[in-house]
């Protein structure tokens, strides 16, 4: 499923809402891997850079805001990734490149294919959705680096977030948190007053550490 929305007043927003999940409970499975990367990060990215030209005559104050989930986080005690030297790599902000995260998707689905996933260092719950949402935290960050470099009347703020646990068909309904509550930060996050905040991943109205 992915949703976009873009609204052209000024400033301009954008939201998007990615979310394949073939796993539900305690599964594991990564038969999907390749439809979960593909919507979640790839169709994600395809839609932020369909959408900046789009934003770019509104893009004094402009906003890109992206579903995401503490599942992405490099960092996270339960679900990280275990290869240290690729985690450092991909939390170092300086150097982290577009290129780096589409080569971690590209091994992952590659050892996948071949069977050796299980030993390749990914996270452990919900693998293949985990990684996609490492992605799109990732690419955040690496647009947000790219977008704060043009002139101040032609910058686009983009920061990503996790609803937690929303009651939807995706969770099998099991989730803490309503539809409505899930959005709200979005809505949040699309208003805030400083609009210098980019690359940042928020929960609960709240900057939380990728």
């Amino acid at each position: 499923m992915l949703k976009v929305m873009v609204f052209n007043y000024s400033p301009a927003i954008e939201i998007n809402n990615a979310r394949v999940n073939h796993n539900i409970g305690s599964e594991n499975s990564v038969e999907a891997a390749e439809t979960v990367i593909n919507t979640n990060y790839y169709g994600t990215k395809k839609m932020i850079k369909a959408a900046i030209p789009l934003i770019r005559p509104y893009a004094q104050g402009a906003r890109i805001v992206t579903v995401s989930s503490r599942l992405g986080r490099l960092n996270g005690k339960q679900n990280r990734i275990s290869d240290d030297g690729l985690r450092q790599r991909l939390e170092d902000i300086g150097n982290l490149s577009e290129e780096l995260i589409d080569v971690t998707m590209t091994k992952f689905l590659e050892q996948v294919k071949d069977g050796t996933w299980t030993s390749g260092g990914w996270p452990q719950t919900k693998t293949d959705y985990s990684l996609s949402k490492l992605a799109v935290n990732a690419f955040t960050r690496v647009m947000a680096n790219q977008l704060s470099s043009r002139p101040e009347s032609e910058k686009i703020y983009i920061n990503c977030y996790c609803p937690g646990m929303v009651k939807t068909a995706t969770t099998g309904w099991a989730g803490q948190v309503t539809p409505e509550e899930g959005v709200d930060i979005a809505i949040w996050m699309s208003l805030l007053p400083d609009q210098a905040i980019s690359g940042k991943f928020f929960a609960e109205r709240r900057e939380i550490h990728f």
